[in-house]
C-alpha cells in the first residue's frame, strides 16, 4: 500500500488510534520518525483518501480503537490501552453523571476531551468503551421489566439530577454568541 510522508495507512490508523487514548503528538512523532507538521500533513493526506480505502482497511481502522497498541505502536511505552470500563464507570448512574457532565459542557463550549481528563481521569477510548458497555447494556432491556427497573429508571433519575446540576454549574457561561444581543 502506499505511504503519505513516509506513514502507511496501518501505522496512521494505530497512530490517531493513541492519539485518541492520549499519547501526545510529540510521542506519535517520534514513534512514526517524523516531525509534526509532518505528521499534520499525513493527517490531512489520509482524510482526504480514507473514500478510497478499501473495506478491509476500515474495518482495521475502527478495530485498531480497541487496541492501539499495535504495529510500530506494539511495545511503546506509554502506547494506549484502554481501562476497563467498568472500573472507571462502574454502574449506570456514574455513567449518567460523566454523560450529563460532558454534554453541558459541550453545549457551553467547554472541551469534552480535557472534562473527562481533568475530571475523570479518563480519554476518549475509555469514554467510549464504558459508551460501548453501558450502550449494550441499556439496548439488551427490551421488555424486561427487573432489567427496566434495575438499569433504565436509575439512569433516567440519575441523568435528570446531573443535567439540572451540569446545567447549573455552567449556566454562567454561554456558546450562543447572539446570548448578548437585544432585538
Amino acid at each position: 500500500m502506499e505511504e503519505i510522508n513516509g506513514v502507511s495507512f496501518r501505522d496512521y490508523a494505530c497512530a490517531s488510534a493513541n492519539l485518541v487514548a492520549g499519547m501526545p503528538v510529540e510521542k506519535i512523532c517520534e514513534v512514526l520518525g517524523i516531525e509534526r507538521p509532518v505528521w499534520e500533513a499525513t493527517v490531512e493526506g489520509w482524510n482526504n483518501k480514507m473514500a478510497e480505502l478499501s473495506h478491509e482497511d476500515m474495518a482495521f481502522y475502527g478495530a485498531v480503537f480497541n487496541n492501539p497498541k499495535q504495529g510500530k505502536f506494539a511495545n511503546v511505552e506509554g502506547s494506549a490501552s484502554p481501562k476497563d470500563p467498568l472500573e472507571l464507570v462502574p454502574d449506570v448512574t456514574v455513567y449518567a453523571k460523566i454523560l450529563s457532565h460532558i454534554s453541558a459542557a459541550s453545549d457551553h463550549g467547554i472541551d469534552t476531551v480535557s472534562v473527562l481528563e481533568k475530571e475523570y481521569d479518563m480519554n476518549l477510548l475509555d469514554w467510549t468503551k464504558a459508551g460501548e458497555h453501558y450502550g449494550k447494556l441499556m439496548t439488551s432491556i427490551g421488555d424486561d421489566m427487573e432489567k427496566h427497573n434495575k438499569i433504565h429508571i436509575p439512569f433516567v433519575n440519575a441523568k435528570k439530577q446531573w443535567d439540572e446540576h451540569f446545567n447549573e454549574k455552567y449556566k454562567d457561561l454561554s456558546a450562543n454568541i447572539s446570548d448578548d444581543i437585544d432585538f
